[in-house]
């Protein structure tokens, strides 16, 4: 899309200067003449996904689930009010939340641009098939992590091309929301094909991020979660999940289970960079040349008292970070001893070139710190390091969380189990036993990786796990944040 903003300045500088010989211009660009090729149809797509890399997004995106759940604190004296997700005392004024949201409604335009644009255009059907699928996708994309936050939320299903039409939005309820939802990811999954292509969303992924839509309404019912009433039936939406998650995990082998843990989270070669595991992610580079090409996610969890260079154990380097998210011990305690999240995918000490042991947690605000965002190959504090939004894990516990505690159900969470070097559970579970213990599973799973919140707002646990925990105080925002006071002083 840089593409069209430059092509903007070019016509911009002609007609400064057409206007001083008091010439005409001859031609311009505008929605009815720029959409008309695969090429231009292309960039307007991957304008789309360019709000998912906005550092305002990325970081927000990690600031609010991260620090909610029991895996991190903030750092002391952090900005953006990242500590009233820790205490539970979200208000209107927060801005990580304002930068999420006002983010996420750019996407929904520009993803709304290309739904429309692309309904109507005359080139190659595929490619028309394909781009529609992608937008339909991020629209879902954008309105789920948006009802996840706040609950009931204005719901854009039109570009704006007049100012008008920006004002009186006003907040749909749940049921709409999941309705639409169904609905566009329905639709992306009828359009798009199966294709591994790094950060951008594919047939899978809209299986994937659908299996989780009907999962959540599954588990909010069963769990009785605030907002969810409407909901007609849990096990009709759990077989729904199922059968979903079914097509990410049975139906096709182009993304597949990573029997290495380590590579899932490596970032240093093509094949780990976009791995098996990877259904969608935020594609970023080392070697972008302005932030949001390139991430700085690593530094978000390494300790500031770290060096400036150091080596894990087993060779991986690594830089000094702003530690932002400071580990909750309790948390990691929690681990099994043997669980291999715990002791491979937690760095408790670092050494220098020689092998010398130059850094242990001192505690405090130093604690061990998670290596799922570790670049080798960073190039000052650029890194590759990304958030991992959808992967093929998460949709085997979703499977397995769907399925309860049947032949299927208890081999795709032993999977999960035996990677970790741990036993298999024991077969006799009831249904609630074994979706508790999944839900569990997932807490150690996907650690660090902004899930937590989530789970524990779908299945009503925000007070029972969180109340008075490692000293929470739970106040305000317990299962949704306040939609943004700037919002509202905007347009009325």
């Amino acid at each position: 899309m840089k593409y069209i903003y430059k092509l903007l300045i070019v016509f911009a500088l002609t007609i400064s200067v057409s206007c001083s010989l008091e010439q005409e211009p001859t031609t311009f660009l505008s929605d009815n003449n720029f959409y008309n090729t695969p090429a231009e149809m292309e960039s307007a797509v991957l304008h789309a996904y360019e709000v998912m890399t906005y550092l305002d997004y990325t970081t927000t995106y990690m600031n609010i689930a991260t620090t909610a759940a029991e895996e991190t604190i903030p750092k002391e004296g952090e900005g953006l009010n990242i500590d009233q997700f820790d205490r539970f005392q979200v208000d209107n004024r927060n801005q990580n939340l304002e930068f999420f949201f006002r983010l996420s409604y750019i996407g929904l335009n520009r993803a709304n641009t290309v739904i429309e644009k692309s309904r109507v255009a005359t080139f190659n059907e595929e490619l028309k098939n394909r781009y529609l699928g992608e937008a339909l996708f991020l629209r879902a994309w954008h309105h789920f992590m948006l009802t996840k936050l706040f609950g009931e939320i204005p719901l854009k299903v039109s570009a704006v091309d007049e100012i008008s039409e920006v004002f009186g939005a006003k907040n749909a309820p749940l049921e709409d929301v999941y309705a639409l939802l169904i609905k566009d990811l329905n639709e992306a999954i009828s359009l798009l094909s199966v294709k591994r292509d790094g950060g951008r969303a594919d047939k899978v992924a809209a299986q994937a991020l659908l299996s989780k839509v009907y999962l959540t309404m599954a588990s909010a019912k069963n769990y009785s979660s605030p907002g969810f009433n409407w909901v007609s039936d849990a096990n009709t939406y759990y077989t729904l999940a199922s059968q979903l998650a079914s097509e990410v995990v049975n139906n096709q082998s182009v993304y597949t289970f990573d029997t290495n843990l380590l590579n899932i989270y490596r970032v240093d070669t093509p094949d780990t960079y976009n791995g098996p595991e990877h259904i969608f992610f935020i594609a970023q580079d080392r070697n972008g040349l302005q932030e949001g090409e390139y991430s700085k996610l690593s530094k978000y969890f390494i300790p500031a008292d770290t060096p400036a260079t150091s080596f894990t154990a087993d060779g991986t380097k690594l830089h000094i970070g702003y530690n932002v998210h400071v580990a909750e011990i309790p948390f990691l305690n929690s681990f099994d001893i043997k669980d291999k999240r715990r002791n491979d995918l937690v760095i408790d000490e670092l050494f220098d070139e020689s092998g010398a042991s130059v850094w242990t947690p001192a505690g405090g605000q130093s604690q061990p710190f998670t290596r799922k965002y570790i670049d080798p190959l960073f190039i000052g504090d650029n890194t590759s390091t990304h958030p991992y939004l959808l992967r093929f894990s998460d949709i085997l516990l979703v499977y397995a969380e769907a399925q309860g505690p049947t032949a299927a159900g208890y081999n795709a969470i032993n999977k999960i189990r035996q990677r970790a070097g741990l036993l298999d559970l024991t077969p006799g579970l009831s249904v609630p036993e074994f979706r508790e213990r999944v839900i569990k599973e997932r807490s150690f799973e996907l650690a660090f990786e902004a899930n937590r919140l989530y789970d524990l707002r779908r299945t009503n646990k925000v007070e029972s796990v969180l109340n008075g925990i490692y000293g929470k105080s739970l106040g305000s925002g317990l299962y949704f944040y306040p939609i943004p006071a700037i919002e509202g002083e905007l347009n009325k």
